[in-house]
């Protein structure tokens, strides 16, 4: 608990700005947890490095990955690939398991600091996570969504866009 307590109020505005191979980011992150006994799938294409906060990108990823093995156990996947228009491509990043999903009123209020979904999909924690998550990926000029999957479990969906250089000190 304290962990997230800290991460949240480091919201890495002071992190190093670099080109970053986000593939390479996502397997180096996915690593310890298949090398624990959960099974975490990749869906990775290729992507052209592009300006990341690494520090701040693997937290983000981390709070998925871990809010996903922790409501739907091992049946979980992460896909990263490149969408848009040639003129406005953006990169996906997702996190999608097969537990029980959310209760569709709760979708947008879970992002709120200190909420949970526990009423849909049960659990421990401090609320903060999916709060970190949406900072991360705003402070990247991105955002980030839930939605239910059809069949069952629910896609966290990460879009950051591709090519825009961040100042290192960016907002």
């Amino acid at each position: 608990i304290l962990d997230q307590f800290l991460a949240f109020i480091r919201d890495g505005r002071d992190e190093v700005v670099e080109e970053v191979d986000l593939t390479d980011l996502v397997r180096e992150v996915v690593a310890p947890y298949n090398q624990n006994g959960e099974q975490v799938r990749m869906r990775l294409e290729p992507i052209q490095p592009f300006a990341l906060r690494r520090v701040s990108m693997k937290r983000l990823l981390n709070n998925l990955i871990g809010n996903a093995l922790h409501h739907a156990g091992s049946d979980v996947e992460v896909a990263a690939y490149v969408s848009g228009d040639s003129a406005a491509p953006y990169v996906v990043l997702s996190v999608m398991d097969r537990g029980t999903g959310i209760d569709p009123a709760e979708l947008e209020g879970i992002f709120n600091p200190f909420t949970r979904g526990d009423r849909a999909r049960g659990g421990k924690g401090t609320g903060l996570g999916l709060a970190i998550v949406r900072r991360i990926a705003s402070m990247h000029g991105g955002n980030v969504e839930l939605r239910n999957r059809e069949g069952g479990g629910l896609e966290a969906r990460v879009r950051l866009p591709l090519g825009l250089m961040l100042p290192r000190d960016a907002v």
